[in-house]
């Protein structure tokens, strides 16, 4: 296409021309018309360079050294990549800028992914940076875009170099200080129904010396202690108990609405990520339940690596595995899968390869424009996902299946998830009853299943919930009845910890930005007050994810559940 610099040129030459041929001045007539033919030449070799040696050029990516197509990324940890533009025979492009398209949940650290260079020989073209993944779930990369240019500036086109690879993003585990004790627990009898040890054993640590009982082990008599009390005496040892703690992590839609790293399902992973390697640090097994408002996966317990990262990967599939919102066909949807067609997919989105029927209707240039942008988009659908026949068609005519291949469409091209039509505040955006049965089910079987104080730690978000707990009240009493213990752990939307009080800043009246995030830290605060209180009388007690403590509260929580004890000494 022609740039600006050439439009003011090309008039020029016409004008020029034109002005020579009625006046009659055959030297600026000629003068004009060179300028034209020598534009038009320009216009050949440009193309020429496109459409013939800018198809010899070739990608390849390194991702931390390694040119494999899949692997494993981590949150928060720095990766290098590295690209390498190799040439398939002689290339000549006096101007190109190269760029890497990121996908949304990479964050580049540095600039590398952008480079302006010419291509003049058959050397390979080498540039790398350093990008760090925000949230947990997959990574696609999809290639290099290249904006090329002719050495005068006259011309310009977009072009797209393919080079493919998907990475799984598992989530980093914080570090937090163990509360578990390092010495003897003191020989105190639990209170009735409490069994603080499982089961007798040869341990480590004496617990008490008493009389003889037909049965003991005769390698547990104290021989010297009887011979100074003249009766039997066995040694009893202490044998320590592992606490089994289940993970309850929702996966509802209401949860994955915003940017990647700042989801409430982010939060969540990264607590569930921490507690399990804390709790398998000490050798304590640890279940993992996946919950929706349909249906809900459980892994059993277990301990060791192996068993950590397959409750890391069985998270970081929840996300990808889980459903989108409802789809709505808005104009910013369309536009912006169209802008993301033809960066990434020039060819097909080429008016010669994709070409229309003429239509009479619409007639509004805006309303055509937008009428010819869902038509090559249905075109282009119909042939990523090898859709039938007559998809085309169906596409352009109906809104429903449209905004739902779209919506695909930019979730498969590594953006997160559109804001829904009704606002995140409001109960639709959640099914409270399908969330609340679903979770009571998976946690009565758990308790069912479970053995003596155990601790369940429920992940889920409750903060824009404002009526009653339904059954899953009744649950939580059970669980409590049979001494397990229970914690709830609710995301924040906001990286400040609950409790600041934002209205306390001086803030200008003329802000409403400001003034409507004041008002909806007020009201979270307020909302994380209620449920406190409502939870604080079935003796649960409740933390945030954007809290320090909240990891310290679950270890507290895994010690009780150990010692018997109902409350922290």
């Amino acid at each position: 296409m022609l740039t600006n610099r050439g439009r003011w040129l090309l008039a020029a030459g016409i004008s020029g021309a034109l002005l020579g041929v009625v006046r009659g001045q055959q030297m600026l007539a000629l003068l004009g018309l060179s300028f034209i033919v020598w534009m038009f030449f320009e216009w050949m070799l440009f193309r020429w360079r496109v459409e013939v040696q800018f198809r010899r050029l070739s990608c390849e990516r390194l991702v931390n050294g390694s040119d494999r197509n899949n692997g494993t990324l981590w949150t928060g940890r720095a990766a290098t990549v590295k690209l390498l533009i190799h040439m398939n025979g002689e290339v000549r492009l006096p101007f190109v800028r190269l760029e890497d398209v990121l996908p949304g949940n990479l964050h580049s650290v540095d600039d590398g992914h952008v480079i302006d260079t010419s291509i003049l020989s058959e050397d390979s073209i080498e540039f790398q940076y350093t990008a760090r993944p925000r949230g947990v779930g997959v990574i696609r990369f999809h290639g290099v875009s290249a904006q090329i240019a002719d050495l005068q500036g006259l011309y310009y086109t977009q072009q797209f170099i393919p080079c493919r690879k998907e990475f799984r993003v598992l989530p980093t585990a914080v570090e937090v200080d163990a509360t578990y004790p390092t010495v003897k627990r003191m020989n105190a009898t639990p209170p009735p129904g409490i069994h603080r040890l499982k089961q007798n054993g040869m341990g480590a640590e004496l617990l008490e010396l008493r009389e003889y009982v037909t049965g003991d082990p005769p390698k547990s008599i104290a021989w010297k202690a009887s011979a100074r009390r003249n009766t039997l005496m066995t040694r009893v040892y202490e044998t320590e108990v592992p606490v089994r703690t289940t993970l309850f992590v929702d996966r509802s839609y209401g949860t994955q609405i915003g940017t990647f790293g700042d989801r409430p399902l982010d939060q969540t992973i990264l607590m569930a990520a921490s507690i399990a390697k804390s709790a398998m640090s000490v050798r304590d097994p640890v279940g993992l339940v996946v919950f929706d408002d349909k249906e809900a996966r459980r892994i059993e317990s277990g301990r060791g690596d192996r068993h950590y990262f397959r409750i890391l990967e069985t998270l970081s599939e929840s996300v990808c595995e889980a459903t989108p919102p409802p789809p709505y066909l808005s104009p910013n949807l369309q536009h912006l899968a169209w802008m993301t067609a033809m960066e990434r997919y020039p060819r097909l989105m080429d008016e010669r390869i994709n070409r229309l029927s003429f239509l009479l209707f619409p007639i509004l240039p805006h309303s055509r424009f937008q009428f010819k942008q869902r038509r090559q988009l249905a075109a282009l659908m119909t042939e990523l996902y090898d859709l039938r026949d007559d998809a085309p068609t169906r596409l352009t005519l109906e809104d429903k299946s449209m905004a739902a291949i779209l919506q695909k469409f930019m979730i498969d091209e590594g953006f997160d998830w559109a804001v829904p039509v009704i606002a995140s505040r409001s109960q639709e955006v959640h099914d409270w009853h399908g969330k609340f049965g679903t979770l009571t089910d998976a946690l009565t079987e758990a308790v069912l299943r479970g053995k003596d104080n155990e601790l369940y730690v429920l992940l889920i978000d409750l903060m824009n919930h404002s009526g009653s707990l339904g059954r899953m009240t009744k649950a939580i009493q059970m669980a409590r009845a049979r001494h397990h213990r229970v914690a709830v752990i609710c995301p924040w939307p906001y990286g400040q910890r609950p409790g600041t009080d934002l209205y306390r800043t001086k803030v200008a009246m003329d802000d409403p930005s400001r003034l409507l995030q004041i008002s909806e830290q007020a009201r979270l605060n307020a909302a994380a007050d209620r449920l406190k209180r409502r939870l604080r009388k079935l003796g649960v007690p409740v933390g945030f994810a954007t809290d320090q403590r909240t990891l310290q509260m679950a270890l507290t929580e895994a010690e009780l559940a150990r010692s018997g004890r109902l409350t922290q000494r």
